[in-house]
């Protein structure tokens, strides 16, 4: 029903501009109508970049208005053109024919404003459908089940209507809108109705190192992150939230949004694998593993006696078992634990007492650095408590043998 009266008002309204501007503007400006549908799609990464310039940091913003404001673009030049052509003719006959001749031409001009409108009525229609179908794709992956703001709930209608009509196939032609849009809705549609899956999209490998900014891990655990996303709020709300704004502004976030690989990052939320990334197998979370460190430190000390190498494996599940390293695609990396490293020779020393420790102490990073392949093998660079340490590290069997101040860790990979 609403496509049928947007298209019953274009046709009354567009008519009877047309009849009130007369054919010759109206005949330009359905000339640049033909235009701006063709051109719109193509000028609106020139206008998103423009946007960008003079400091719109909202990206739904920016993606919403680039292909409008081309296509109004295009209608304002036309329309230039029509006006000064319009003023021309009529100024010949204002000021140089004849009286009955003005009239006459008058006449046929408002009469052929008429027709001329009511031809570019459906061009509008086709323009305002296209721009409703692609919103609308947008618009419907993030619908709430509880509240919606007008505008979304009108947007939704329009768009259900148009498939309910069979137009949307002429709207999906018309303007066709880049695979990243649609590709970006679907991942911002799987992440708005599907809670578990945005913990996931911190593990995806490009982000992991957004995920170690100090500045950026209060955003993501304050009420709107942290009990609004997922409670599927009123996405009106959500984008208007300081913490959403904090997110559109950041220059790092937009920085790596530039590097996504849209299909990878919604194969990964659906599978919990990617693709891109698999390329190298250090990048990713690994956690210790007590057993295989503790042999690789008997290799390393065969003289240490059994009585020792069992005190130091107890102490060990207490001062390391929850370690773990994330190697990021950008060569960083970041050692989590509660307690800093303590020196394997130090937990075996006469008289070593491991404090106590709070269990609600929280997780931080233990150890930062970074990584740099070199052959099947890999340096690496780490800032420990005790200073820099530098070290080879080996990667075999899905096992991580990895430098940690004197010591050797191995880590497994985590699932």
């Amino acid at each position: 029903m609403t496509i049928w009266i947007l298209a019953v008002l274009l046709f009354a309204g567009v008519g009877a501009l047309g009849r009130q501007i007369g054919g010759i503007r109206m005949g330009i400006s359905l000339l640049g109508v033909v235009v701006a549908l063709f051109a719109a799609g193509p000028l609106a990464p020139l206008v998103r970049t423009a946007l960008g310039a003079v400091g719109v940091k909202n990206p739904i913003m920016v993606w919403s208005l680039a292909a409008p404001l081309a296509f109004l673009g295009v209608m304002m030049a036309f329309n230039s053109v029509a006006v000064a052509v319009y003023l021309k003719v009529s100024g010949f006959y204002k000021f140089r024919a004849p009286d009955d001749v003005r009239m006459r031409w008058e006449r046929i001009d408002a009469a052929l404003g008429l027709s001329t409108g009511l031809m570019a009525a459906p061009l509008y229609l086709v323009a305002a459908c296209a721009y409703v179908f692609h919103v609308g794709y947008f618009t419907t992956q993030v619908e709430s089940p509880t509240d919606n703001p007008v505008w979304m709930k009108v947007v939704n209608k329009m768009r259900a209507d148009l498939s309910g009509t069979k137009f949307d196939r002429v709207a999906a032609g018309v303007g066709q809108a880049s695979p990243a849009f649609f590709q970006t809705a679907d991942v911002l549609g799987l992440l708005y109705h599907n809670p578990d899956l945005q913990a996931r999209l911190t593990e995806y490998p490009l982000f992991m190192s957004l995920t170690e900014l100090g500045e950026l891990q209060t955003v993501f655990t304050n009420d709107t992150f942290g009990a609004m996303l997922p409670a599927r709020t009123n996405v009106a709300i959500l984008l208007k939230d300081p913490a959403t704004q904090q997110v559109f502004a950041h220059g790092e976030i937009r920085r790596v949004m530039k590097e996504v690989d849209l299909p990878d990052l919604l194969n990964y939320l659906q599978t919990g694998t990617s693709e891109v990334f698999a390329k190298e197998p250090l990048v990713g979370k690994w956690q210790v593993d007590l057993r295989e460190t503790m042999n690789a430190f008997r290799r390393a000390n065969p003289k240490a006696s059994a009585v020792d190498v069992n005190r130091l494996a107890g102490l060990m599940r207490y001062a390391i078992s929850d370690y773990t390293l994330t190697a990021t695609p950008d060569e960083k990396i970041f050692v989590k634990g509660r307690r800093d490293p303590i020196p394997f020779g130090a937990m075996m020393g006469v008289g070593f007492r491991l404090s106590i420790m709070d269990t609600n102490a929280p997780v931080k990073n233990v150890v930062t650095g970074s990584w740099k392949k070199e052959g099947d093998n890999y340096q690496f660079t780490l800032q420990t408590p005790a200073g820099e340490k530098t070290g080879d590290a080996k990667l075999a069997g899905g096992k991580l043998s990895s430098p940690l101040g004197a010591n050797t860790v191995v880590f497994a990979r985590m699932n």
